[in-house]
């Protein structure tokens, strides 16, 4: 039989000898095809307890083991207890990401999946004697659980939650567009005296782990998880909160973990809300004029990589023949449309910059003012001479300031600079945002910078007086 210990800094165990990899080939004798949904989950001890393995040691079912059994689900579970959300990033998107049982990246890059449950952050601000670093010692008579916890290292670990939350986001939206992607931030877990992950922290500052106040912290600092995912969530609209307070209530396998039948109702609610942002996004697509901002993760990677520029250019020397032109002259509009194109996005190839504009604006996009652009949107230039209309568009991939940002279009081979208040070029006298665009990373307000009063080109200062001249 495999040996079992608990770890440290695992919130359940590891197992000496067991192989990731024949456990999940054990699973799989089924073509993905043959199922209505397919589902790939990543995480913690709440995403995989090695069930059934875990069973001669006490433990029950992970809830996304109740998802494997219903028949509708093609299922892959990459998932390993203990895991912090570093571990998690660096298997995906470590060095090697490619090789074998590294986490999301082969399931994510296959492009199969509908759905990604993504359980993390636990281990990070509970697991692991995390709990101890947040609290402060215990004083009698105090009622409020944030006068318990130190409250710039709780700041800290949920910035760096939200953070590592957002690298895995940003690589399932650009690797597979299409995934939706389900998050919980954990139940209101019930301290035990002598329990390693909550009691012990507790005891160790003073605190009687089945007093109120301990119970009441646990749940400000679940709550708050809730908190930072919504924020996440607010700004992407492929990512869902599932939110599973209260599934448990008494029902705990022990201090953090669900038993069999919290685990199953947590499992339904998953199933639930899976469905029915399933039928929903179908039928969202239906509607042509909101599908693009779908599209928008994806055109960013297109155009922040060389291999996919030239392709792109490529395709718009092809559009350009017959015009009288051979790319790259006047073939901004030819190349957008290409981008376009590759993206997913069903627009018909146009050759003027206006005429490219104008079928964006048809479909929806809308005008953003200069100043607030974003990536993924599209900068339309309007210069003052005929004939009218604008002379030049391109593709936000980047955005450095409220002025400088990095683009791509017909002009250079790879993602180059470009300032919106012109410098050397046309001025930039609108962006096109694309309808329902939820970027992965809003970020904060682009800082407003205006380079339009600086000189763009050396100067040549031989004319200048000297200062003995002056005098």
């Amino acid at each position: 039989m495999r040996e079992m210990e608990k770890t440290d800094t695992s919130l359940v165990f590891k197992i000496n000898g067991y192989n990731a990899h024949h456990y999940r080939s054990l699973r799989h004798d089924t073509e993905p095809g043959e199922f209505e949904f397919k589902v790939v989950v990543e995480g913690d001890s709440w995403a995989s307890i090695l069930y059934p393995w875990s069973e001669f040691f006490g433990y029950n079912e992970a809830f996304p083991n109740f998802i494997e059994r219903d028949p509708r689900f093609y299922y892959n579970n990459v998932g390993w207890p203990g895991d912090t959300l570093e571990n998690v990033v660096e298997r995906s998107l470590g060095p090697n990401p490619a090789e074998p049982d590294k986490g999301l990246y082969v399931p994510i890059r296959s492009g199969i999946f509908d759905f990604l449950i993504f359980s993390g952050g636990g281990n990070d601000f509970l697991g692991g004697g995390e709990l101890k670093k947040l609290l402060k010692r215990y004083r009698s008579g105090i009622t409020d659980p944030w006068e318990c916890l130190e409250k710039k290292k709780v700041d800290d670990v949920y910035k760096r939650v939200a953070s590592l939350y957002l690298k895995i986001i940003k690589f399932v939206n650009v690797s597979s567009p299409h995934t939706n992607i389900f998050l919980h931030g954990y139940d209101h877990a019930i301290p035990r005296s002598g329990g390693r992950w909550l009691g012990t922290p507790f005891s160790s500052m003073g605190y009687t782990p089945e007093a109120r106040i301990c119970r009441d912290i646990i749940s400000s600092l679940v709550d708050r998880m809730y908190d930072t995912l919504d924020d996440i969530a607010s700004s992407n609209g492929k990512v869902h909160i599932v939110d599973i307070r209260g599934l448990c209530q008494n029902n705990w396998h022990d201090e953090l973990h669900p038993n069999r039948p919290a685990a199953k109702a947590i499992a339904d609610k998953f199933i639930a809300t899976m469905v029915a942002r399933h039928h929903a996004h179908w039928a969202f697509l239906a509607d042509t004029s909101t599908k693009d901002g779908l599209c928008i993760p994806t055109l960013i990677d297109l155009g922040s990589r060389r291999e996919s520029i030239e392709e792109a250019h490529a395709k718009a020397a092809k559009y350009m023949k017959g015009t009288g032109y051979r790319f790259p002259t006047k073939a901004c509009a030819a190349t957008l449309s290409a981008f376009l194109k590759m993206a997913g996005i069903d627009v018909e190839t146009e050759r003027g910059a206006e005429a490219l504009a104008t079928k964006l604006k048809r479909r929806g996009w809308s005008p953003v003012d200069v100043g607030h652009q974003r990536p993924g949107d599209v900068g339309v230039t309007v210069s003052k001479l005929p004939p009218a209309g604008a002379d030049h568009i391109y593709l936000v991939v980047k955005v450095h300031n409220s002025d400088r940002m990095t683009i791509a279009d017909n002009q250079a081979p790879d993602p180059h600079e470009r300032f919106a208040s012109g410098r050397g070029k046309t001025r930039t006298e609108y962006f096109l945002r694309a309808p329902s665009i939820h970027l992965f990373d809003p970020g904060e307000e682009a800082e407003a910078v205006d380079y339009s009063e600086y000189p763009y080109e050396d100067e040549d200062t031989n004319d200048l007086v000297t200062d003995e001249e002056l005098r």
